[in-house]
């Protein structure tokens, strides 16, 4: 089974990063992070069991019992094992696909149960132990013409079909045997699409359903975005599969818990969503164009509440290893300059109506070719995007884009943009040979968008460490007038040279960076109603006055800011936390409504918080 590996030479400590949030790296100089919660998963975002029958796949299980398939040795309501003799005994099904085929070969996928379709009803559990033996493949069984299962002759619709819905009181469970403790890649329950499949799991139109303890992969290390091996599409077909999850704006009131979604021929996940979706501690990582491309192809965009917590995107716009070599799998990756594509997450241009409310936190976007969260495009119709105590860096575009009306509240921000340069620990020789498009769309990390409408648009106790041109730009999703505004309070900014020793091969600038930008050249801080105060700002480019009294700038502070690690890393990041009760930014911030915590958890003051993404002293620098 292809299963995502990393070396863990540093782990930074639960005092450090919170009780609930570690980051595994692989050097001294983070190369790879997991937003994983080390607390248990017992179910925090799965509905209780309503009652209804729960179904069983094991490895002691056998084949289906089905009015088509009377010699079937299992009805699949127990999860004892097949006892060896006899039709319909209370046993387990053997192979995943018992779930929702017999095995009769029609060509519909919408022909229904027993043929094509799953087995039970509203608020059923289907209880999935991969292990022992048991059959976890999805799709045909592959890779001729004439080696369909269940769905014949056409392997590319032959994923999960759509479950059953539940209803409010009642979701439908589709669960991992360890959903209750579920954070372990060990724990999950190991599934693999093969030949074609179009997606993985489909939940396009699902509603009030629970997804969780689910590994995702392939079989192959192809890719079809740019990749030296493309996947074989006809017969006989490679065994790979498209994407992981599929959803559209139909999808409602699901959850996805403890899912990674890793090596895929195309993209981890695909699709918006509707209405209630919920996605805690899901990794998208390694799949050769983007992690979770939201835009789907068809022209619509999301709406209503997702939230995302501890959600990882990395890698994405590289192709995993298949059989996995090195500590760090990720080949033949490709950018916009070489037929690829590469955002951890990216929204679609269309606007949403009615209104997308899309939250993250305590997330990671790393290593991806293009931007890191591209959620630039979440605009209209009171559209709005909350991101806070999360991370990027190490992304070849954009750190973070956020669009209109949206809040980064205590984040790190690393421009790095030139991280997959270099040549990092653990991966592939060569595995950055058609990469081109570093620090694409401006050298720049951050990117944020205001609009008028009386909304405003924060960046609030945020760390940004960047050698870039320019640390963050603000840019005007349609006209910014006397209803434009714009909230830059407790932000350290951190200026490095750009210059080949930062990462730049041409000698760069030679500059420090411009702090803050604004494309339409209007000083939207300096209009009434926006907010510019309690920021420090150290090494700026030289035309920068500090504090910007043009701009109305209040409490500035403009020194050393004397955090633990004040060097700039290629690849990865280092400690940004203040290295001791006397550094300048402990107490001399200004109090925010709503902002109790810091990026690691801790308590904020409510009365002279720290400036920046933590609140107190390093409790203890990373060990090995």
């Amino acid at each position: 089974m292809k299963n995502l590996f990393v070396i863990p030479i540093l782990l930074l400590t639960a005092a450090a990063w919170g009780a609930v949030y570690p980051v595994t790296e692989t050097s001294s100089s983070s190369t790879t992070s997991t937003a994983t919660s080390t607390a248990e998963s017992a179910g925090d975002a799965i509905a209780a069991s309503s009652g209804g029958q729960t179904w069983y796949v094991n490895g002691g299980g056998g084949t289906r019992y089905s009015t088509n398939q009377t010699s079937g040795q299992c009805n699949g309501t127990s999860s004892a094992p097949y006892p060896g003799v006899g039709a319909n005994q209370n046993c387990a099904f053997k192979d995943i696909r018992s779930l929702w085929t017999d095995g009769t070969n029609v060509t519909d996928p919408h022909a229904g149960a027993p043929a094509w379709g799953w087995i039970g009803s509203s608020g059923d559990t289907y209880l999935i132990d991969c292990s022992g033996g048991a059959l976890c493949r999805i799709g045909q069984n592959g890779p001729n013409v004439g080696d369909g299962y269940g769905l014949a002759g056409n392997p590319y619709a032959a994923g999960v079909p759509l479950p059953i819905n539940g209803t409010p009181n009642a979701h439908t469970r589709i669960l991992g045997a360890n959903y209750a403790s579920c954070t372990s890649p060990a724990a999950k329950a190991h599934v693999n699409g093969g030949y074609g499949v179009q997606a993985v799991f489909s939940l396009q139109g699902s509603s009030n359903v629970d997804l969780a303890c689910f590994d995702i992969t392939d079989f192959s290390s192809c890719g079809l975005q740019g990749q030296a091996h493309s996947c074989h599409k006809d017969f006989p077909v490679d065994d790979y599969a498209l994407t992981g999850i599929q959803m559209n704006n139909a999808t409602t009131n699901t959850t996805i818990t403890d899912v990674s979604i890793h090596g895929m021929a195309i993209s981890g996940m695909v699709g918006a969503t509707g209405d209630g979706v919920v996605a805690t501690r899901v990794s998208v990582s390694g799949n050769p164009s983007a992690g979770w491309n939201m835009d789907d192809g068809t022209g619509t965009t999301g709406s209503g509440h997702l939230t995302l917590s501890y959600f990882t995107a990395q890698w994405n716009g590289c192709a995993e290893e298949y059989p996995i070599v090195d500590a760090v799998p990720y080949a033949d990756c490709t950018d916009d300059g070489s037929g690829g594509y590469g955002d951890g997450i990216g929204t679609a241009t269309d606007p949403s109506n009615p209104g997308w409310l899309i939250s993250i936190d305590h997330s990671v976007a790393a290593y991806n070719t293009q931007d890191g969260f591209d959620l630039l495009h979440l605009q209209g119709n009171g559209s709005t995007l909350s991101i806070s105590d999360s991370l990027a860096y190490g992304n070849m575009g954009q750190q973070l884009k956020m669009g209109a009306a949206g809040s980064a509240i205590s984040n790190l921000f690393v421009g790095n943009c030139n991280a997959l340069r270099q040549a990092i620990p653990g991966t592939p020789s060569g595995y950055n040979a058609k990469l081109s498009d570093f620090c694409r769309a401006a050298d720049v990390p951050v990117v944020v968008a205001v609009g008028d409408g009386g909304l405003t648009t924060k960046y609030i106790n945020n760390t940004l460490y960047t050698a870039n041109s320019i640390g963050v730009e603000v840019t005007t999703n349609g006209p910014c007038t006397t209803t434009c505004f714009f909230q830059y309070e407790n932000n350290i900014f951190l200026g490095f040279q750009n210059n080949a020793a930062d990462g730049y091969p041409g000698g760069g600038s030679g500059q420090f960076p411009t702090p803050i930008y604004f494309d339409s050249g209007t000083q939207i801080l300096s209009l009434p109603g926006s907010s510019f105060t309690n920021n420090l700002t150290f090494n700026p480019k030289n035309n920068w006055t500090c504090p910007q009294t043009s701009w109305n700038e209040q409490n500035a502070i403009c020194v050393d800011p004397g955090l633990v690690d004040e060097t700039y890393h290629l690849y990865g990041f280092g400690n940004m936390s203040p290295a001791s009760a006397s550094s300048i930014v402990v107490g001399k911030g200004i109090a925010i409504p709503g902002v109790l915590t810091d990026f690691s958890n801790s308590t904020r003051s409510t009365t002279a918080p720290a400036i920046g993404a933590y609140e107190g002293t390093a409790a203890a620098p990373p060990t090995p």
